[in-house]
């Protein structure tokens, strides 16, 4: 059963960042592998800044940030970014404002990178730790390029 009034209700499928013991960013919020899973201080941190900003309810002791469709993009970029940094909330909102088709296209390439080993129905995240803690300093790199940051 679906609660209209804490959805979007321009699509079918809903991003959704959940926050329980860790933050899981989800294509879909029915889906059980997450794209990017980040624990410790600074997830606590992004969770609060998206919590902020976007629609957020309470499933049990998980909170979930709805995403909408168009803002997926920035945000998936903007966690990629903060991860192993200090969440910048003024980041976030430039990237909604503006997203460069390259970052967004990049975070999708690190899914590729980090494809094996992962299967269907399994936990572990889409990007796997090494490679996020990686991409995460190429990415606030760009993001300066871009005079993002």
């Amino acid at each position: 059963m679906k609660d209209r009034a804490t959805s979007y209700p321009c699509s079918r499928v809903t991003p959704a960042v959940k926050c329980g013991r860790r933050l899981e960013l989800l294509l879909d919020e029915k889906l059980k592998q997450p794209i990017i899973a980040i624990s410790g201080r600074v997830a606590d941190e992004m969770c609060r800044v998206l919590s902020e900003r976007f629609l957020t309810r309470d499933n049990g002791n998980v909170k979930e940030v709805l995403i909408p469709l168009h803002a997926l993009p920035a945000v998936s970029v903007w966690l990629v970014a903060s991860y192993n940094a200090k969440p910048s909330r003024e980041l976030l909102e430039a990237l909604l404002l503006s997203t460069p088709t390259v970052l967004a296209d990049l975070v999708w390439d690190l899914v590729d990178l980090s494809s094996t080993g992962a299967r269907e129905g399994d936990d572990k995240p889409l990007i796997n730790q090494y490679i996020l803690l990686k991409s995460s300093k190429i990415m606030r790199e760009l993001l300066k390029l871009y005079k993002l940051m």
